[in-house]
Protein backbone atom coordinates (compact mmCIF):
# COMPACT_ATOMS: atom_id res chain seq x y z
CA UNK A 1 0.00 0.00 0.00
CA UNK A 2 1.34 3.54 -0.93
CA UNK A 3 1.46 6.44 0.94
CA UNK A 4 -1.92 8.33 1.07
CA UNK A 5 -2.77 10.96 -1.67
CA UNK A 6 -2.95 14.21 -0.33
CA UNK A 7 -5.00 16.94 -2.68
CA UNK A 8 -4.06 21.25 -2.43
CA UNK A 9 -6.70 22.68 -4.13
CA UNK A 10 -6.61 26.51 -5.38
CA UNK A 11 -2.92 26.48 -6.28
CA UNK A 12 -2.54 28.12 -9.68
CA UNK A 13 0.41 27.22 -10.82
CA UNK A 14 3.37 25.80 -8.40
CA UNK A 15 6.71 25.51 -8.64
CA UNK A 16 10.19 25.31 -6.56
CA UNK A 17 8.71 22.35 -3.72
CA UNK A 18 11.21 22.58 -0.47
CA UNK A 19 10.62 21.35 2.34
CA UNK A 20 11.64 23.52 5.74
CA UNK A 21 11.15 23.26 9.23
CA UNK A 22 8.75 20.89 9.54
CA UNK A 23 6.25 22.23 6.37
CA UNK A 24 5.96 21.88 2.58
CA UNK A 25 7.03 25.84 1.01
CA UNK A 26 6.60 26.53 -2.74
CA UNK A 27 5.78 29.31 -5.07
CA UNK A 28 2.71 29.91 -6.52
CA UNK A 29 3.66 32.01 -9.87
CA UNK A 30 -0.30 32.62 -10.78
CA UNK A 31 -1.16 34.27 -7.56
CA UNK A 32 2.04 35.46 -7.11
CA UNK A 33 2.69 34.15 -3.52
CA UNK A 34 4.62 31.89 -1.27
CA UNK A 35 2.76 29.33 0.37
CA UNK A 36 3.88 26.44 3.32
CA UNK A 37 1.55 23.87 4.27
CA UNK A 38 1.81 22.32 7.50
CA UNK A 39 1.98 18.58 7.95
CA UNK A 40 -1.67 19.76 9.60
CA UNK A 41 -3.18 20.69 6.77
CA UNK A 42 -3.07 24.44 7.50
CA UNK A 43 -1.72 26.91 4.85
CA UNK A 44 0.09 29.91 5.16
CA UNK A 45 1.02 32.41 2.58
CA UNK A 46 4.23 33.70 3.94
CA UNK A 47 4.95 36.24 1.45
CA UNK A 48 3.52 37.79 -1.79
CA UNK A 49 5.72 39.00 -4.78
CA UNK A 50 3.87 41.65 -6.79
CA UNK A 51 5.62 40.39 -9.91
CA UNK A 52 6.83 36.93 -10.62
CA UNK A 53 7.73 34.22 -7.67
CA UNK A 54 9.81 31.86 -9.67
CA UNK A 55 11.61 29.25 -7.32
CA UNK A 56 12.67 29.69 -3.63
CA UNK A 57 15.23 28.59 -1.42
CA UNK A 58 16.55 29.08 2.21
CA UNK A 59 19.68 30.65 3.29
CA UNK A 60 21.35 28.81 6.72
CA UNK A 61 19.38 30.82 9.16
CA UNK A 62 16.15 29.90 7.69
CA UNK A 63 15.53 33.52 5.76
CA UNK A 64 13.46 32.41 2.75
CA UNK A 65 14.85 33.64 -0.66
CA UNK A 66 12.68 34.22 -3.62
CA UNK A 67 13.82 34.66 -7.53
CA UNK A 68 12.12 37.32 -8.57
CA UNK A 69 12.23 36.83 -12.33
CA UNK A 70 9.67 39.72 -13.67
CA UNK A 71 11.94 42.58 -11.77
CA UNK A 72 15.70 40.70 -12.37
CA UNK A 73 16.29 40.57 -8.19
CA UNK A 74 16.27 38.03 -5.26
CA UNK A 75 14.32 38.92 -2.46
CA UNK A 76 15.10 37.87 0.62
CA UNK A 77 12.36 37.42 3.45
CA UNK A 78 13.17 38.72 6.91
CA UNK A 79 11.60 37.58 10.59
CA UNK A 80 9.84 40.69 10.88
CA UNK A 81 8.23 39.98 7.59
CA UNK A 82 9.78 42.49 5.04
CA UNK A 83 10.80 41.55 1.92
CA UNK A 84 14.19 43.21 0.85
CA UNK A 85 16.13 43.35 -1.91
CA UNK A 86 18.91 40.80 -1.95
CA UNK A 87 20.55 41.06 -4.83
CA UNK A 88 19.72 42.60 -8.08
CA UNK A 89 20.14 40.52 -11.29
CA UNK A 90 19.79 43.18 -13.69
CA UNK A 91 23.23 44.33 -13.11
CA UNK A 92 24.03 40.74 -14.71
CA UNK A 93 21.48 39.80 -17.41
CA UNK A 94 17.96 41.24 -18.71
CA UNK A 95 16.64 37.81 -19.47
CA UNK A 96 14.72 35.67 -17.20
CA UNK A 97 15.82 34.13 -13.78
CA UNK A 98 14.67 30.89 -13.21
CA UNK A 99 16.08 28.85 -10.20
CA UNK A 100 17.85 28.83 -7.15
CA UNK A 101 19.49 26.42 -4.61
CA UNK A 102 21.48 27.31 -1.57
CA UNK A 103 24.76 25.77 -0.22
CA UNK A 104 25.29 25.35 3.59
CA UNK A 105 27.53 28.61 3.51
CA UNK A 106 24.61 31.01 2.16
CA UNK A 107 26.03 31.56 -1.46
CA UNK A 108 23.28 31.26 -4.13
CA UNK A 109 23.22 29.72 -7.17
CA UNK A 110 20.72 31.57 -9.41
CA UNK A 111 20.41 30.63 -13.48
CA UNK A 112 19.29 32.30 -16.24
CA UNK A 113 17.71 30.66 -19.10
CA UNK A 114 19.37 33.48 -21.53
CA UNK A 115 16.59 34.49 -23.83
CA UNK A 116 13.10 35.61 -23.75
CA UNK A 117 11.27 31.94 -23.69
CA UNK A 118 9.58 31.23 -25.46
CA UNK A 119 8.79 33.75 -27.83
CA UNK A 120 12.68 33.94 -28.62
CA UNK A 121 15.39 32.08 -30.51
CA UNK A 122 17.01 29.89 -28.01
CA UNK A 123 20.41 31.71 -26.73
CA UNK A 124 22.44 29.57 -23.93
CA UNK A 125 22.10 30.85 -20.30
CA UNK A 126 24.03 31.50 -17.22
CA UNK A 127 24.82 30.60 -13.65
CA UNK A 128 25.12 33.28 -11.00
CA UNK A 129 26.77 32.62 -7.59
CA UNK A 130 25.98 35.64 -4.66
CA UNK A 131 27.37 35.74 -1.85
CA UNK A 132 25.20 35.65 2.11
CA UNK A 133 26.29 39.13 1.77
CA UNK A 134 24.14 40.28 -1.73
CA UNK A 135 27.28 40.42 -3.96
CA UNK A 136 26.38 38.35 -7.18
CA UNK A 137 29.32 36.94 -9.81
CA UNK A 138 28.52 34.84 -13.02
CA UNK A 139 30.23 31.43 -12.75
CA UNK A 140 28.87 29.64 -15.45
CA UNK A 141 27.87 30.60 -18.99
CA UNK A 142 26.72 28.38 -22.49
CA UNK A 143 24.14 26.58 -20.30
CA UNK A 144 21.39 24.99 -22.74
CA UNK A 145 18.27 26.20 -20.75
CA UNK A 146 19.33 26.27 -17.15
CA UNK A 147 16.71 24.65 -15.24
CA UNK A 148 16.49 22.51 -11.58
CA UNK A 149 20.14 22.58 -9.73
CA UNK A 150 21.27 20.72 -6.67
CA UNK A 151 24.61 20.94 -4.72
CA UNK A 152 25.93 17.78 -4.24
CA UNK A 153 26.93 16.38 -0.90
CA UNK A 154 30.26 17.45 -0.82
CA UNK A 155 29.15 21.19 -0.66
CA UNK A 156 31.66 21.39 -3.78
CA UNK A 157 29.74 19.98 -6.53
CA UNK A 158 26.88 22.33 -8.42
CA UNK A 159 24.64 19.82 -10.37
CA UNK A 160 22.33 21.82 -13.54
CA UNK A 161 19.86 20.21 -15.35
CA UNK A 162 20.29 21.93 -19.06
CA UNK A 163 16.88 21.59 -20.44
CA UNK A 164 17.63 22.43 -23.76
CA UNK A 165 21.21 20.01 -23.91
CA UNK A 166 19.08 16.66 -22.31
CA UNK A 167 21.67 16.46 -19.49
CA UNK A 168 22.92 16.59 -16.19
CA UNK A 169 26.09 19.06 -15.59
CA UNK A 170 28.47 19.29 -12.31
Amino acid sequence: MGAPEVLIEGVVFGESPRWHDGRLWFSDWGSNQVIALGTDGSREVVVAVPSFPMCIDFLPDGRLLVVDSAQRRLLRHEPDGSLVSHADLSEVSDKPWNDIVVDDRGNAYVNNIGFDFPEADFAPGLVVLVTPEGRGAQVADGVAFPNGMAIAPDGQTLIVAESYANRLTA
